[in-house]
């Protein structure tokens, strides 16, 4: 027990420290920045709790206030890494212009595709990262979010004419396996050797606004 006055101040201190929950106003953002860079270096399997307190500067303990387990960081992890997808698709559609709508949802629509696969191919650990399997679902929505750039693009297709209603409930899915398998194959290694990457993934994506009509 403390003895005088300074001991009784320095006493009460610690309590405080010990109630209180450990406050670091940028921790959580911190550490999933760190986690960002570990994945895009070594990939998502990379990825430690401890070794992430380390590089921000807390004890291991610390992290767990805001990730409870890996997972919950592979989680958030994941769903930076979607967002970052569909940030690179927005900006892939907004760069389509042009008086003709109908002209321009089908564009935008193939912009999108080949964004997929571009981002696939530029950060093929964050495209991993983004799909990987996770025992822990998102407390909240992508934001923003790759499903809903593409289900946006398929209804302005709708709305231009370029795609009939009819095809709205399975256009969404039927264009992501789309992209997100000639995404898989060409960032993978059974690419077959003398076949054009370019010519294959244009060929999938104008197949695919045909198979919509």
């Amino acid at each position: 027990m403390p003895n005088d006055v300074n001991d009784v101040n320095m006493y009460g201190r610690l309590v405080d420290m010990l109630d209180k929950p450990y406050h670091h106003g940028s921790l959580e953002e911190a550490l999933v920045g760190a986690a960002m860079n570990v994945v895009e270096d070594m990939g998502i399997a990379g990825l430690s709790l401890r070794d992430l307190a380390r590089t921000v500067g807390v004890s291991p303990s610390a992290t767990y206030r805001h990730f409870p387990s890996r997972e919950h960081l592979v989680m958030r992890v994941s769903q930076r890494s979607r967002e970052a997808l569909a940030r690179t698709l927005l900006v892939a559609r907004d760069g389509i212009v042009g008086n003709n709508t109908k002209r321009r949802s089908v564009e935008r629509f193939e912009a999108i595709g080949r964004a997929y696969v571009q981002f696939a191919v530029d950060q093929p650990t964050l495209f991993e990262a983004a799909f990987a399997r996770c025992e822990v679902g998102p407390t909240t929505p992508d934001d923003p979010s790759a499903w809903s750039v593409l289900v946006d693009s398929i209804e302005q297709m709708i709305s231009a004419g370029a795609v009939p209603p009819s095809r709205r409930k399975e256009a969404p899915m039927i264009a992501w396996s789309g992209v997100h398998g000639i995404s898989t194959i060409v960032t993978s290694s059974i690419w077959p050797a003398g076949v054009s990457a370019d010519e294959e993934i244009n060929a999938v994506i104008a197949s695919l606004t045909r198979s919509l009509r």
